[in-house]
């Protein structure tokens, strides 16, 4: 990695050419240009993440802010600085679980994709919309535990990797594996009871 630059230049320097790992280490060492940069950088990742956790809610500009807040506090303690947008991630996901928990109220998750819509799946007869099976897989997300339902998301709705899901929730490989598959098999399970919901559901659970 190269070098950060010297602190008589760095006021200079642009902050969007350091690498993840570099913004880590100068955002640790209390540069806030630094923090900006990753602000930039990854803010409509987060926002995105909290959003598909709460769909739309007047909270989500709070809570993205209090994601990035709690980056600045912990920045010196991150193990992998190159993981940084897992890292975000994993703490909009929590985030957003600690807001719901605290709402003592029944779970909104998730806006499933980015958009907002469905992946295309091959046509077949179905009493369901599109909009009725997100309605519905929204349902069956809000019964899985919250270790399985963040694993699960991050995995697929973020398409992270399981070490990256790992990174990013601060548990093992093992664990996070574990979880990812607890997760799956649990939407699955649920999914099998409205058959309108496989066919959108199969392609994104292939793997492992």
């Amino acid at each position: 990695m190269r070098a950060l630059p010297r602190s008589d230049t760095v006021v200079a320097f642009p902050r969007s050419r350091l690498t993840d790992a570099e913004l880590v280490h100068a955002v640790a060492g209390g540069d806030h240009d630094a923090l900006s940069a990753v602000w930039t950088r990854y803010v409509a990742d987060v926002r995105t993440m909290i959003q598909s956790c709460l769909g739309p809610d007047s909270a989500i500009d709070d809570l993205v802010q209090e994601a990035f807040v709690g980056f600045y506090r912990n920045a010196a303690r991150l193990e992998n600085p190159r993981a940084l947008r897992s890292y975000l991630l994993g703490i909009a996901a929590r985030v957003s679980a600690f807001e719901l928990r605290t709402r003592k109220r029944r779970f909104r998750w998730l806006r499933f994709t980015r958009t907002g819509t469905l992946p295309d799946a091959p046509a077949k007869d179905s009493p369901l919309d599109p909009r009725d099976s997100l309605r519905a897989l929204r349902q069956i997300l809000a019964r899985v535990p919250e270790l399985p339902r963040m694993a699960f998301m991050l995995r697929y709705a973020e398409d992270l990797s399981p070490q990256e899901v790992a990174l990013a929730l601060g548990i093992s490989d093992a664990k996070a594996r574990r979880a990812i598959t607890r997760g799956r098999e649990r939407v699955l399970a649920l999914a099998r009871q409205e058959p309108a919901l496989l066919p959108y559901l199969e392609p994104w659970l292939e793997d492992a």
